[in-house]
């Protein structure tokens, strides 16, 4: 075996090591931090989010990861809230809850609609244990044309209810998710309804 041989097969060998690296320890931290904007996890107080909120204290997140796609939320102070995987996205977790909020790319031969009726409910109903829908409804948020499915599934013997909300963008959509167990999801839906009703693009 010759030298040049050698050299590339050691080459190959350190390659492979780098790329394992990157995939799968602390580097791949620093290339999923890669996208997130410090400034998007940086929230200010914000007024009440709905008049009828009176009581909950709100901090304003703006989102800036993705140059096309700014958008600002409102966000009970009370609530954790921590970058998704996802550039453009935050995962939270309240009392009795949790939920995502974040960015969704709709294929340019498709609406909106048709999309979350062709793709993604059909992926809920294979997915999602004890996947049943509850609603379906055109909405609007902030003059943004919105749909919103909300649905019931099962986890460890417990019933939950999501409201999953789709918002149309300019480029992508905005999505909005909270999960709530079944008993509790009256009471928690006016927040989650002026949550919603205060997402804002930035950019269009």
């Amino acid at each position: 075996m010759n030298k040049k041989v050698i050299f590339v097969i050691i080459l190959t060998i350190i390659a492979l090591i780098i790329l394992a690296l990157f995939s799968f320890v602390p580097l791949s931290n620093k290339r999923n931090a890669a996208g997130i904007n410090p400034l998007s996890l940086k929230p200010v107080p914000a007024e009440t989010a709905n008049k009828r909120n009176t009581s909950v204290s709100w901090n304003l997140y703006r989102n800036r990861n993705l140059k096309e796609n700014y958008y600002s939320v409102q966000l009970p102070q009370k609530w954790s809230v921590n970058a998704g995987k996802r550039p453009g996205s935050y995962i939270v977790n309240f009392s009795g809850g949790n939920g995502t909020v974040g960015l969704m790319d709709v294929p340019d031969n498709s609406t909106l609609e048709l999309f979350i009726l062709s793709q993604q409910e059909p992926q809920f109903r294979k997915r999602i244990s004890g996947y049943h829908r509850i609603d379906y409804k055109e909405l609007s948020v902030q003059n943004n044309e919105a749909y919103q499915l909300t649905y019931q599934s099962r986890k460890d013997n417990e019933t939950y209810k999501t409201l999953k909300t789709y918002i149309g963008g300019s480029d992508q959509a905005g999505v909005l998710t909270f999960t709530v167990k079944q008993s509790s999801f009256n009471e928690t839906y006016p927040l989650l309804n002026s949550i919603i009703q205060n997402f804002r693009w930035e950019n269009k």
